[in-house]
């Protein structure tokens, strides 16, 4: 990892992407400081007419293990636009570099965010950098393929994990805590072979150790989103958007349903990544990157603070891990209003302010 690089002078900055981002470094704090700022000020809200809404809201801010909300779109719209990036970076450095040594750098950046990734978050390994970097890592080999051959891939690669989740134990564990509710002791011999078995297996969230093979889906056509936005053709584009958006996310809510003597219902779930998360959490991913596309090229609308934010995303996402775990031991276990909405907005300036003198500077921390 490189402390601090100049920031490439070609080709312009496509300024949609990074308001994207930005948005999402805004909901991922938002969504990790819910604990902090927001569930500590329910009790201000309790017999109001407001108690019902504000719940819903910090029910739409938390994850929950069988649902789908707000906090759910923000990792995949990470990864969604780690895949736009690469494909750019592949097509950048492809003018001047050997496809072997393009890889090989890849392979070199997905590795130290997995190291990270294991230094950043003990007993939950398996949060959004780790999945990013292994889904990265997946995605080396068909970064460069055409955009069929990448979203045929990125089905084939779902349809893998969804198999391994429904007909081996690695289901059972994730859905249950253990490799058989017979013999709780079970522990298959792939599993048992494995160096650090116990810290692989010690978190159950985001699909665990196999569940790259599902986050890789959005990576990938996040990928093509990128090819459909370069290639400059606003219709072509637009309609790509609301069709992949649309069709994915009705795709997802087939899956869902429950198949009269073939499945039971499954679950939209980031905890269990199987077939309909990513669907939908894809079909949101195009969606998110229209609406940024009409309010940032079409609208002229830019949020000043999300610029900036998105041009330095990996070291504020390290640091906000850091920073949130220590705040965490000093927050009150009630806040007023006030004090609450107050507190999220100086916490959401320090972090945008931290980036914008980055950014003035043309600091930027990359890998």
């Amino acid at each position: 990892m490189s402390g601090v690089a100049p920031e490439p002078q070609t080709p312009a900055r496509i300024v949609c992407v990074d308001q994207l981002r930005g948005y999402a470094i805004f909901g991922m704090l938002l969504v990790n400081a819910n604990g902090i700022f927001f569930a500590p000020i329910r009790e201000s809200f309790n017999g109001s007419a407001w108690q019902g809404l504000f719940d819903a809201f910090l029910y739409q801010i938390n994850h929950h293990q069988s649902t789908f909300t707000y906090a759910d779109t923000i990792a995949p719209l990470f990864v969604f636009v780690v895949g736009m990036g690469m494909r750019l970076s592949w097509l950048r450095q492809a003018q001047s570099l050997a496809p072997g040594a393009i890889r090989k750098a890849f392979l070199k950046r997905y590795a130290v965010m997995v190291l990270i990734a294991f230094a950043i978050y003990p007993g939950w390994l398996w949060d959004a950098l780790m999945d990013i970097g292994l889904a990265g890592i997946i995605a080396i080999p068909l970064i460069d393929k055409s955009a069929r051959v990448r979203i045929a891939a990125a089905a084939a690669l779902l349809l893998a994990y969804q198999a391994m989740f429904t007909f081996t134990s690695y289901g059972v564990w994730l859905r249950e805590g253990a490799f058989s509710l017979e013999d709780p002791g079970y522990v298959p011999l792939l599993v048992r072979l494995l160096p650090l078995q116990d810290y692989l297996f010690g978190a159950r969230l985001n699909g665990g150790p196999l569940g790259p093979l599902s986050w890789v889906t959005m990576l990938l056509f996040g990928s093509c989103a990128y090819d459909w936005m370069a290639a400059r053709k606003e219709g072509s584009f637009v309609f790509r958007c609301v069709a992949w958006g649309a069709g994915l996310c009705a795709l997802a809510w087939a899956f869902h349903a429950a198949w009269p003597g073939l499945k039971p219902a499954w679950p939209i779930s980031a905890h269990y990544m199987t077939i309909p998360f990513p669907l939908w959490a894809t079909g949101l991913c195009f969606l998110h990157v229209l609406g940024f596309y009409v309010l940032c090229d079409k609208l002229r609308v830019v949020i000043p603070t999300f610029t900036p934010v998105g041009m330095n995303p990996l070291a504020l996402y390290i640091v906000q891990s850091l920073f949130l775990g220590v705040l965490e031991e000093f927050s009150p276990a009630r806040f007023s209003f006030v004090a609450g909405v107050l507190g999220f907005a100086a916490f959401w300036g320090v972090f945008s302010g931290a980036a914008w003198f980055l950014h003035r500077r043309r600091i930027y921390i990359k890998l």
